[in-house]
């Protein structure tokens, strides 16, 4: 047990009270007090010292009597603590437990006090030389980092020692998105093909940004065809093989997308096949039914979605700007490299997408449109070599006929 911080509070003429704060294993802070029977406001203060060196002497002789408790032992609490609380997505605690055995690998035998940024770093460069990805190696460490934090918080270690530790970088992947005779082919192909919650899900992807959790998520009550706006408010996530319905992921991402008149035909149409299911199986239409779900109230699955996308992309023989087939999320990717070509301003496409802030956006699409760097040199020059009516041509002397 380490205390944070020791003060006194003065009793009224009637002496000094020694007070130590500290916090639990659950990271609430907690107090000790103790009537001193120094005097004077000196006396008191040695007294009180000496108290805090004799209590925490005390938590480091019980530590060394108890059970060792090893580095995996305590990261392991830590997650069923996270999980048991809550305060954490479903996928987030899954992802935790995978790391675990990263953890467990080297780190994992080692008494909670014997970690150090040494052994931390050779476990990370370990993983490095076995061939993991660098996020990989990036999420277990992090793991790893936020439990020790825990650890120093709540006084079960003096100080984390993985500070000074080096990650690996992470390669910027750019967006594998659509480009404009691609992104015609799929237009032409949604506009011909049969109706579907699958080809109306690709269409609200490539036409608004939406993720494919948002888009599975989506709920007639969070539609209004009459202002042409959709309402993010709810997500269905994954946990494994399992789904589940949250909010989503931040404040951002909690939004309104204004859509076109073309998304909105396509909504109409898909809310008059709905309301027509629902009359033939006998069930009242409710505005709580998912857009692309079934009128039993059940969901579309996003690996469903992503699953129906990916054949229909293999079909049409679709590749994005880096040579692959393009994913569902590259839909998402597509909206915003067109959306930042055609001159749509960077802070509106970031509202949209829901990010955090536009310099997210920036980062991320600013060279995705492999065209946009020719088009600006093009842009410039043509404004260079622009010459007003009443330009005055001047005419340059050399050297030579100066003389």
């Amino acid at each position: 047990m380490f205390y944070s911080s020791a003060y006194l509070r003065e009793r009224k003429g009637r002496g000094w009270i020694g007070v130590l704060s500290y916090k639990d294993e659950s990271g609430k802070w907690r107090k000790r007090e103790k009537s001193l029977d120094a005097k004077g406001k000196r006396e008191a203060s040695k007294e009180l010292d000496k108290w805090r060196d004799d209590m925490e002497a005390e938590a480091v002789s019980a530590s060394i009597l108890a059970p060792a408790e090893t580095v995996i032992d305590y990261v392991t609490r830590y997650v069923d603590t996270l999980e048991a609380s809550e305060s954490i997505e479903r996928s987030t605690v899954t992802v935790y437990h995978a790391m675990l055995k990263h953890i467990d690998g080297e780190l994992g035998s080692l008494r909670l006090e014997e970690l150090n940024a040494e052994s931390a770093q050779a476990w990370v460069n370990s993983l490095v030389s076995s061939g993991y990805a660098a996020s990989t190696v990036r999420k277990a460490f992090n793991l790893l980092k936020a439990a020790m934090t825990h650890a120093e918080d709540t006084g079960r270690i003096v100080k984390n020692p993985l500070r000074t530790v080096k990650l690996p970088k992470i390669p910027k992947k750019e967006p594998n998105a659509l480009d404009a005779a691609q992104r015609a082919r799929l237009v032409s192909f949604l506009d011909i093909a049969a109706p579907s919650p699958v080809n109306l899900g690709i269409r609200l992807a490539l036409f608004t940004g939406m993720r494919e959790g948002e888009i599975c998520g989506l709920q007639w009550k969070n539609v209004d065809l009459e202002s042409g706006v959709i309402r993010v408010r709810t997500v269905i996530g994954r946990d494994g093989g399992k789904t589940y319905v949250k909010e989503p992921k931040t404040g951002g991402s909690r939004r309104d997308i204004p859509v076109s008149d073309s998304i909105i035909e396509a909504l109409k149409a898909q809310r008059t096949e709905m309301v027509r299911k629902c009359l033939e199986a006998g069930i009242p239409f409710s505005n709580d039914l998912y857009v692309l779900g079934r009128v039993d109230g059940t969901n579309l699955a996003p690996h469903a979605l992503w699953e129906a996308w990916k054949a229909i992309a293999a079909s049409l023989g679709l590749v994005g700007t880096q040579g692959r087939v393009p994913t569902f999320h590259d839909l998402r990717h597509t909206f915003a490299t067109a959306a930042i070509s055609e001159g749509v301003d960077v802070k509106s496409v970031s509202s949209i997408l829901g990010h955090t802030n536009a310099a997210m956006t920036l980062n991320i699409y600013a060279s995705a449109d492999p065209d946009a760097k020719r088009r600006a040199a093009e842009t410039v020059s043509e404004a260079m070599e622009r010459k007003p009516k009443d330009a005055t041509i001047l005419t340059l002397k050399t050297g030579t006929d100066d003389k």
